[in-house]
């Protein structure tokens, strides 16, 4: 009889145990449809369009006047492109601090002995219209030498590969 009654009890807690399985299911298969939220996020991004460029600093012909009491100039330009309404900022040199117009003061080289230039980044155009249209704006590259820098410069030819970099103004 004890037998009997265990085999009962076990049968009784497997019918209690399926009927919970069946109710919870029943919840489940009550509806014939669900939504979903959807999302996608684009983050604001600017991006160069344009292949590295050069800029001599000059008075004429390539050349700094030493005796000259002008600024010796040059210029250079980058294609840009910013998603739709985004303005761009720049950093020259990765002095970490994106400004516009951007500013800094670079040293060129020829090795051993050093000239400073000041470098401004100027971009034209104002906000984007996106990185997938045809619409570059620009940014003009300035490099300027003081007569106090080139007067008192060894006879040389200085350089520096300067990075500018770009970013949406957040």
């Amino acid at each position: 009889m004890a037998l009997k009654m265990k085999l009962i009890k076990g049968i009784l807690a497997a019918g209690l145990a399926l009927a919970g399985l069946l109710a919870g299911q029943a919840v489940y298969a009550q509806s014939t449809n669900a939504s979903l939220t959807v999302s996608a996020t684009i983050p604001k991004a600017c991006r160069f369009y344009s292949t590295p460029a050069n800029m001599t600093i000059e008075h004429s012909g390539g050349l700094i006047d030493p005796l000259s009491t002008i600024n010796a100039t040059g210029s250079s330009t980058l294609n840009y492109r910013c998603m739709s309404g985004v303005s761009p900022e720049f950093d020259i040199d990765q002095s970490s601090s994106y400004a516009s117009p951007k500013v800094a003061n670079v040293t060129l080289t020829d090795g051993t002995n050093n000239l400073t230039a000041q470098i401004t980044v100027t971009a034209t155009g104002g906000a984007g219209t996106g990185l997938g249209g045809t619409e570059d704006k620009t940014a003009t590259i300035s490099g300027e030498i003081t007569p106090a820098n080139f007067q008192a410069a060894v006879p040389s030819t200085y350089s520096k590969s300067v990075r500018v970099d770009i970013q949406a103004i957040p």
